[in-house]
């Protein structure tokens, strides 16, 4: 369809002929030269980013490196025989009874007054029974799981695992970004590696206290965390940094090279990432938008696939059809 060019002037807006069926004066492309680059919009739909928020999002990262290297260093612990197990065994399952009921008393998941309360106490029960027993049961067949493999093979395999596990998490739980933890992928290099690590262990006390620990770092902290983020953001920074100095307490016990390593790392993560991070945005981005684009066709195959109630976002249309209704 094609527009006079005195109906041009008066709407003031630049138009492009697309097809011309009765007359070939002009071309496809022709614009309304005075009027084309006023239109001209620059970052109109950039994210804005701030380094506040970044580093936030960034430390939730380095918390969760935090954990690993606790986890890690109290294993090496009970390696070299300077932690002893049934004493950590009290703290653990203490620390259990101690989220369980503060999940009880602070949450709201079945309601607020004194049903829900009862609900979150019998499930806060059950999740602690169900954990102690079970690795309890467990602890015998996690000592002999992999006593054909050698230590230098478990122990590479066991750092890879947990690299995976923190390269792989669902960060964006911790961040309030999503509803549910989705990160199935991570938690089973996480325990694939806690396995590995739990059979290098001599007595069975040591093999239950090294996965309870495992189990509270890497599949009920992240719950924890969250929980915190939601209370209050100040809170949040206050237990991430506890976090931080407590890994690097152990990673300094067991090597002073290795506990400033790790230092370093947490700024250069937890600091220096961030800000050029959000230096680069700034600097480097820029989007130019104007009467000239073109519109282009989208096939909505994936529309609505923000993770609500869970769903990953590379689901199909239908499997997020509930969540969009």
């Amino acid at each position: 369809m094609a527009r006079s060019s005195a109906d041009a002037g008066v709407s003031g807006r630049p138009h492009r002929v697309l097809y011309d069926a009765h007359e070939r004066e002009r071309p496809d492309n022709q614009t309304d030269a005075e009027t084309f680059l006023k239109r001209l919009t620059l970052n109109a739909r950039v994210r804005e980013r701030a380094y506040v928020s970044s580093a936030i999002a960034a430390w939730t990262i380095s918390q969760q490196c935090a954990m690993v290297v606790v986890h890690a260093g109290l294993h090496a612990a009970l390696v070299d025989g300077s932690a002893e197990a049934r004493g950590r065994i009290r703290l653990e399952l203490g620390a259990l009874a101690v989220g369980g009921v503060a999940w009880a008393l602070g949450g709201s998941s079945g309601g607020r007054g004194l049903g829900g309360l009862v609900k979150r106490s019998l499930r806060s029960l059950r999740l602690f029974a169900l954990v102690s027993c079970g690795l309890a049961a467990l602890t015998p067949l996690c000592q002999t799981m992999t006593a054909a493999v050698s230590d230098d093979t478990a122990a590479v395999c066991s750092a890879l695992s947990l690299g995976l596990y923190v390269l792989a998490y669902d960060y964006a739980f911790a961040n309030l970004e999503t509803k549910q933890l989705a990160s199935s992928f991570s938690l089973g290099a996480a325990m694939f590696a806690t396995m590995l690590m739990a059979s290098r262990l001599d007595d069975r006390p040591s093999v239950f206290a090294d996965a309870l620990l495992a189990l509270e770092c890497y599949v009920l902290a992240p719950y924890i965390w969250r929980a915190v983020r939601v209370r209050s953001t100040a809170l949040h920074l206050i237990v991430v940094f506890t976090v931080h100095v407590w890994a690097f307490i152990i990673a300094r016990e067991c090597d002073p090279l290795l506990g400033w390593a790790f230092v370093a790392w947490t700024f250069l993560l937890a600091v220096l990432s961030p800000g050029l991070l959000v230096f680069l945005a700034r600097r480097g981005k820029t989007q130019i938008a104007g009467p000239w684009d073109e519109a282009l066709p989208k096939l909505y195959l994936f529309r609505g696939t923000e993770r609500a109630s869970g769903v990953p976002r590379y689901r199909h249309y239908y499997a997020n059809k509930r969540s969009i209704e």
